[in-house]
């Protein structure tokens, strides 16, 4: 199964912190905070989060329960907590490989699920 989102990146631009809080995780805000271009950072785990539900053609999932984490080596990946995980097993899905590209005006992301 494969998802494939694009968005906008101004669209995350006035959002506010409750917003963010209410979409990403601690960790998510925390990783995007570091850069000069964290909003490019948000909206690159929100295709994320968005693909991954396309991929399974759920829009019952719950973004805020969908973490994107990044190994020592900066590759992004959804972090199996046990909310993804029963998911994956209701799907019966076990691996997940992501992808996430940005720039200026548009973030993209692709999640391939087996």
């Amino acid at each position: 199964m494969i998802g494939v989102d694009i968005e906008k990146i101004d669209r995350f631009a006035h959002w506010t912190d409750e917003e963010f809080m209410r979409v990403f995780s601690k960790a998510e805000i925390e990783y995007a905070n570091r850069f000069t271009n964290k909003i490019e950072h948000f909206c690159g785990f929100f295709c994320v989060k968005e693909a991954f539900v396309k991929a399974l053609d759920d829009d019952g999932i719950s973004y805020n329960q969908i973490e994107v984490l990044h190994t020592d080596t900066g590759k992004p990946y959804i972090n199996r907590t046990r909310y993804v995980n029963e998911i994956l097993h209701e799907y019966f899905a076990n691996k997940i490989e992501v992808s996430i590209s940005h720039c200026k005006e548009y973030a993209v992301a692709i999640v391939s699920i087996d």
